[in-house]
């Protein structure tokens, strides 16, 4: 739809997947929306999306079971070649939480501000912040930035 092609940055996500990236992490998507949806929203986000190899959308033919299952997340992870328990995913959704965790991922939630952290935390992610601006680079990658 045309909505998929006006969805604005989450602040912070540029800086946060060029610094990732920059220190050689491996990058992938693993989301629920179609790949054609992905397609719409990478037009206006190439500076984010060209420093991710990897994307599992939720109607790949791997992905048999969608969010809260863990089959995105582990099809991304087998993907980029590493054990889902080395991933740390960012999450905006609580079955996106749900599902990461189900996978044995690491997760950070970083929930619309208009929701409650409460749901997010009952998910049991692993942490909650209110943008990815405030990702703690050096508390979960060991990373100085």
């Amino acid at each position: 739809s045309e909505l998929c092609a006006n969805v604005d940055e989450c602040p912070g996500a540029t800086r946060l997947v060029q610094t990732l990236a920059r220190h050689n992490v491996p990058l992938a998507i693993a989301t629920s929306s179609r790949a054609v949806a992905v397609e719409k929203k990478r037009i206006r986000h190439d500076g984010i999306f060209k420093h991710i190899p990897i994307i599992v959308c939720g109607d790949d033919p791997a992905v048999k079971n969608g969010k809260p299952a863990p089959d995105g997340f582990l099809e991304a992870a087998r993907r980029l070649g590493v054990d889902p328990g080395d991933c740390l995913v960012f999450e905006d959704a609580v079955a996106g939480v749900q599902s990461a965790r189900a996978a044995g991922c690491r997760v950070i939630a970083v929930p619309d501000p208009r929701m409650e952290e409460d749901a997010f935390v009952e998910a049991k992610a692993d942490e909650v912040i209110r943008s990815m601006n405030d990702f703690d680079y050096d508390k979960w990658l060991g990373l100085e930035c």
